[in-house]
């Protein structure tokens, strides 16, 4: 009785496995943009935290329009982060 869950667990992460592994060759055929449309959206889906690396990727590089900001982007604390949002903009 124990094998049904277990085989179920299996199966169902090989299936995952199989989706993100294809997910990574089709990004070299898809292109850029709708990689980075993809990560947005499990960014956003999940709740992931939005670094600024993340965020300048998929503003310069995937051509994202509106990409979810980080939070020090959001609302600047210091003067370094006041200044590097004036530059982002």
């Amino acid at each position: 009785m124990m094998e049904f869950p277990i085989t179920q667990i299996l199966r169902l992460g090989l299936a995952i496995v199989g989706y993100l592994v294809g997910m990574a060759f089709a990004g070299s055929f898809l292109g850029r943009r709708w990689m980075g449309t993809v990560d947005v959206w499990m960014h956003r889906t999940f709740n992931l935290e939005v670094t600024i690396g993340k965020y300048l990727y998929w503003k310069h590089f995937c051509n994202i329009r509106d990409p979810p900001k980080p939070p020090n982007l959001n609302n600047p604390k210091g003067l370094t982060d006041m200044l590097f949002c004036r530059f982002l903009e």
